[in-house]
């Protein structure tokens, strides 16, 4: 719904349409976006406007907490991490409802996503390492509902790393949260097939992309990046994906961000058709990718906002200790901060954390990561030892 307000009413996450009375003196400008800061306000609008026109459907006015993004206001990650926590389930669950809504054939209303979206944002502005931790350590099984909100959520951590504004972000964050609604019209007996899909069934899986380009298109004002990215997010950067055999730069910005994330939540969950890998392995998988399956700087920039060892990774140290990766160190990705756990013989002892980057009284100078570890493969449910 259209509605003519006061400049001084303008308050962030507002969508503006237009300003002007659309006369030969005082054309109609159109802006046709949502404006996520003052900044952004400011930047929009002349200094001489005393109106404009904003749809309250396609934008909400942000929280104090959500506003001032780009301001310096991070907070700890023992901090964050609850309000990621409790994030994520909402997100999990806003998952489940428009997936299963899809599948009954009722229509799909994007806005519906966006205060869940903007809170994502904030989050990751907070504070980087919880929002992603919280995509490692979900306990949920379902991966249809995690996979959704997983994606959503690293898309939006390497969009900031790449320096999207706000209101790219947005529209990032809602094209990973719909990026694989179309599996909603795919039978279920394919999606959800313990063994290797036949190629029949293979071919069927991959029209997902196509259906879910058409769920969205079917609602109003979805933008077209969001749209873009869903079709292309298993094209290739080679031109070899589906469903369409794009390639380079003809991939939208979106589609191939979605792909980068996409892949890695992929490797690094468990399936019903396959375990999960160590996030490491999944970095080093895309990085040998790149290029051909993916854009090299966006694979690049991914591995440098996870760490080469990502929040909630299992290692082993050349000490022989385990741990959990509690935050990662950009300056020193090798040497992140570890929370030990276990001994040399996996026996759990009182945890003590640890910052490899420095040197500390009474710890070997050379303590480093030997290897990083598939929880799996232990049994060990790491989100009971991060904190």
């Amino acid at each position: 719904m259209e509605k003519s307000i006061s400049v001084k009413e303008l308050a962030p996450g507002m969508y503006v349409v237009r300003y002007g009375q659309g006369t030969f003196a005082d054309p109609f400008v159109h802006i046709e976006r949502r404006l996520m800061s003052r900044a952004e306000i400011r930047d929009a609008l002349p200094p001489d406007i005393g109106r404009v026109v904003v749809d309250k459907d396609k934008g909400h006015p942000l929280s104090d907490s959500e506003q001032g993004l780009e301001e310096n206001d991070s907070v700890g990650l023992e901090e964050e991490f609850p309000v990621a926590e409790k994030l994520y389930s909402e997100a999990v669950s806003y998952a489940r409802v428009f997936m299963e809504d899809v599948r009954r054939g009722k229509p799909l209303d994007y806005r519906e996503s966006l205060p869940l979206v903007d809170h994502f944002i904030a989050s990751v502005f907070r504070n980087e390492s919880a929002a992603a931790s919280i995509s490692r350590l979900r306990k949920f099984d379902e991966y249809t509902f995690t996979h959704c909100t997983n994606v959503s959520i690293l898309a939006v951590i390497l969009g900031k790393n790449l320096g999207l504004q706000q209101n790219k972000l947005e529209l990032l964050g809602v094209a990973g949260l719909f990026h694989d609604v179309g599996k909603a019209r795919i039978p279920e007996q394919i999606l959800n097939k313990p063994g290797k899909l036949t190629e029949r069934e293979f071919n069927i899986m991959k029209t997902h992309p196509l259906e879910g380009y058409k769920v969205l298109q079917g609602g109003q004002g979805i933008h077209s990046e969001v749209l873009k990215g869903v079709v292309e997010h298993h094209e290739r950067f080679d031109g070899r994906g589906y469903p369409l055999n794009v390639s380079g730069e003809n991939l939208g910005s979106f589609s191939r961000i979605l792909a980068v994330v996409d892949v890695y939540d992929a490797l690094t969950s468990k399936r019903v058709y396959k375990p999960s890998i160590a996030p490491s392995k999944a970095l080093a998988m895309l990085y040998t990718g790149r290029g051909d399956k993916f854009d090299p700087a966006y694979v690049e920039a991914f591995i440098k906002c996870m760490g080469i060892y990502p929040v909630g990774s299992f290692v082993r140290l050349t000490g022989g200790e385990y741990g959990v990766v509690c935050d990662v160190n950009a300056e020193q990705p090798l040497k992140p901060k570890v929370k030990i756990v276990f001994d040399a013989k996996m026996r759990a002892h009182p945890p003590r954390m640890v910052d490899l980057s420095l040197a500390e009284p009474g710890r070997e100078p050379d303590l480093e990561i030997a290897d990083c570890i598939n929880p799996a493969d232990y049994k060990i449910d790491v989100s009971r030892l991060f904190f």
